[in-house]
């Protein structure tokens, strides 16, 4: 099977499961979104608005591994 993902206003929704009515529900599959999808969409999309208008906070690989020994530090016996 493939899979389309649609985003419409939900009068289109009723009219497009109507049509989906006239096949074999063993020829389709209506897959709901969970909100965990939806959560992780808006992050980033807000991260792709921030790096679109220059708000984004970059980091070298210096700063990153610095960032990482200092977080691994604090979960160490």
């Amino acid at each position: 099977m493939e899979t389309i993902r649609i985003d419409c206003e939900p009068n289109i929704k009723t009219k497009i499961v109507e049509f989906l009515n006239n096949f074999s529900s063993n020829d389709y599959k209506i897959i709901t979104e969970d909100a965990s999808f939806i959560n992780d969409k808006k992050k980033l999309e807000a991260t792709l608005e921030k790096m679109a208008n220059g708000t984004a906070d970059y980091y070298s690989p210096d700063e990153l591994d610095n960032y990482l020994e200092k977080t691994i530090s604090n979960y160490e016996y």
